[in-house]
């Protein structure tokens, strides 16, 4: 008996980081892009795992973690900035959409809490960590590549041709792979790496290589060569560093102009059977060039194990490569300077603002739309300094200050911005002070440890950290589960505090606490599935069990107006159906959807006078919005009330939910 407890104390240090690093793979490959769904159970699924492993910690199962004095400054900040999201409903323009972005933020904290117990149970935690992520990524841009040249995989593409399976958006999927060449790197330039494991790494540069060119995403790309560039500074075999790029970079490239030439694999819309036919060559062409680095690798891996490179020769090809460096950022530079007016003018300039999502953007300028979208932000936290308008509300934002209605997102691309707007100056610094003291804390461990995978892992998350300026990483769980998970692993540090002596109350608060979580992210999303019912029965003229679902929506979300107007509708008593708009219009005051659907409803009752305020006061609200569509509503109920406005003739009246 005394022999088996130290074996299952083993397997519960083992289950921990297993079941952790399965959380991670599943929010790789299965998050389904920014939507709620696979959130519930991904997040919920990391929630459990962190609560349970903090209540054997509390309960003397487990050791718990060392964390530095940064560390913890790290965590408070970021569950602070939780806190302050979760505050922010109390305030926010659109209070459901604010408890949505609070989940999504609640889960990525309990990655980062997953990182530091995993950490905290695995020997030399960073370099394993950096091993699995590769190992990861590998699969992800593995798959991302096999579903662009086997059309079943993924049928999308057929309507936009940028590579972003699994992960959905195609600037997030360059990011990983931008993670993923400082990894690669890793590996491939370590001399004491077995020639068929730099092999393998030199042949994940090439992948990530054709990955990235083919989402088209400029920052990606550029991102690519930043890391590598920083990787071949920061660390010291650079020679080795230099010719893994060399051999998996050209190919890369190669392969990524013919790509361009098969229509069926970078151009949009086209039919199935082209798809498939380029498909299969593509495919070919691909494995071929990656047989090739994989070759190429391996010959200089082992011609170097027979004979290393003196130091002379070293030196010598450090310093040409130092040379072309310094001309290429010099040569930059001077472009940047002669033609700044003009870039400048296509970065900001809202005509040139949509870029076709060709391969011809990369040489392009323009923000597409985000420098407009950064003006509306920084004008929607002018207004609301302290608190700003609530966590996930930008999308009300942008319809309040837009001037086209082709001008529609739902975040600003500039993630520290939308904290700002959204959550003022608080929460903004709360995740500035995150940042930092994460920053802090992987420098330290760093110069502690000197060990390159801290480096290699550190510059992904320094690019998703100069990403996230530029693009929408928070909404993507794909993205921020398991870059928080490296970050919680790296800031946890190398000692380890012993068993400590058992706490039963927190074990209890730590377990309550994620359950709590887990109630917190499946109850809106029970809610949108009551709606959905409720939607079917309506299609089956069964109302009554349509008007059950939607008070059922209603009472697991009561920050839904979606879910009151669904009531609303199909309400028979007008009286009760009045005060249900009006209840959403208190919710949402600033939505000019709700404004619009009480204005169709009072139409319908013939109440001329509160139709017109209500209309217009959604047209006032969105100006390409739905009370802006001509010979609608309020075209229609202005001369009823004013005496004048426009004839409307052939006029069908919008179907109500």
């Amino acid at each position: 008996m005394l022999a088996c407890a130290p074996m299952r104390a083993a397997a519960q240090r083992g289950t921990v980081p297993a079941v952790a690093v399965a959380i991670v793979l599943c929010a790789l490959l299965f998050s389904g892009g920014s939507s709620e769904a696979p959130l519930v159970w991904i997040g919920g699924a990391a929630l459990v795992l962190a609560g349970v492993a903090a209540a054997a910690v509390a309960a003397g199962a487990l050791p718990g973690p060392a964390l530095s004095r940064s560390g913890l400054v790290f965590f408070g900040f970021l569950g602070g900035l939780v806190v302050w999201m979760g505050a922010s409903v109390i305030w926010s323009a659109v209070p459901d959409s604010s408890w949505g972005y609070t989940n999504r933020t609640l889960a990525y904290f309990g990655f980062a809490c997953l990182g530091v117990l995993t950490a905290t149970l695995v020997p030399q935690a960073p370099r394993r960590v950096a091993e699995v992520f590769a190992v990861l990524l590998a699969a992800v841009l593995g798959w991302a590549l096999l579903a662009k040249a086997v059309p079943a995989l993924y049928s999308d593409y057929g309507r936009i041709a940028r590579l972003r399976s699994p992960v959905g958006y195609w600037n997030e999927l360059a990011l990983l792979g931008d993670v993923a060449v400082g990894l690669a790197l890793w590996i491939a330039s370590a001399r004491e790496s077995r020639p068929e494991v730099r092999a393998a790494a030199t042949v994940l540069v090439f992948v990530a290589s054709v990955a990235i060119l083919l989402t088209y995403s400029r920052v990606g790309i550029g991102l690519a060569v930043l890391v590598a560039v920083a990787w071949v500074v920061l660390e010291r075999n650079r020679v080795e560093s230099l010719a893994a790029l060399l051999i998996a970079g050209v190919p890369a490239v190669g392969v990524f102009l013919y790509a361009l030439s098969l229509h069926g694999v970078s151009k949009d819309h086209q039919p199935h059977a082209e798809r498939v036919h380029d498909g299969w060559i593509f495919l070919v062409v691909t494995l071929a060039g990656g047989a090739l680095v994989a070759l190429a690798s391996l010959a200089a891996a082992r011609a170097q194990a027979r004979r290393p490179v003196a130091e002379s020769v070293r030196a010598r090809i450090e310093r040409v490569a130092l040379w072309a460096g310094l001309a290429a950022a010099a040569a930059a530079a001077v472009v940047a300077i002669v033609f700044a007016g003009r870039i400048w003018d296509s970065f900001s300039n809202p005509v040139t603002a949509q870029v076709a999502n060709s391969a011809g953007r990369i040489g392009t300028l323009s923000s597409s739309n985000r420098w407009t979208w950064w003006q509306e932000a920084w004008d929607a936290f002018t207004r609301h300094p302290l608190g700003g308008t609530g966590a996930g509300t930008f999308e009300l934002t942008n319809r309040l200050h837009r001037t086209s209605p082709y001008d529609v997102t739902v975040e600003p691309h500039n993630t520290p911005l939308q904290f700002l707007s959204e959550t003022g100056i608080v929460g903004f610094l709360l995740f500035v002070g995150g940042v930092v003291a994460a920053a802090v804390a992987i420098v330290r461990t760093r110069r502690r440890t000197r060990d390159p995978a801290v480096t290699a892992i550190g510059l992904g998350l320094a690019a998703w950290l100069v990403h996230m300026v530029g693009d929408i990483d928070w909404s993507y769980v794909a993205v921020c589960g398991p870059l928080l998970f490296a970050a919680g692993a790296l800031v946890a540090g190398a000692a380890r505090r012993p068993v400590p002596r058992r706490r039963p109350l927190l074990a209890i608060g730590a377990v309550a606490f994620a359950l709590v979580g887990v109630y917190s992210l499946a109850a809106p999303w029970l809610a949108t599935r009551q709606l959905a019912s409720s939607g079917a029965a309506i299609d089956r003229n069964d109302f009554a069990a349509a008007l059950a679902d939607a008070k059922t929506a209603h009472s697991y979300d009561p920050l839904s107006v979606d879910a009151l107007m669904q009531q609303a509708a199909l309400e028979t008593d007008p009286v009760r159906a009045r005060r249900l708009y009006r209840d959403a219009i208190t919710l949402e005051p600033l939505n000019p959807e709700t404004w619009y659907q009480l204005g169709a409803f009072e139409y319908g009752q013939r109440r001329w006078a509160a139709a017109y305020h209500a209309l217009d006061r959604s047209w006032g609200l969105d100006r390409h919005g739905p009370a802006a569509v001509k010979c609608d509503y309020l075209d229609l109920v202005r001369p009823k009330v004013t005496g004048y406005g426009v004839k409307c003739r052939g006029f069908r009246r919008p179907v109500r939910p």
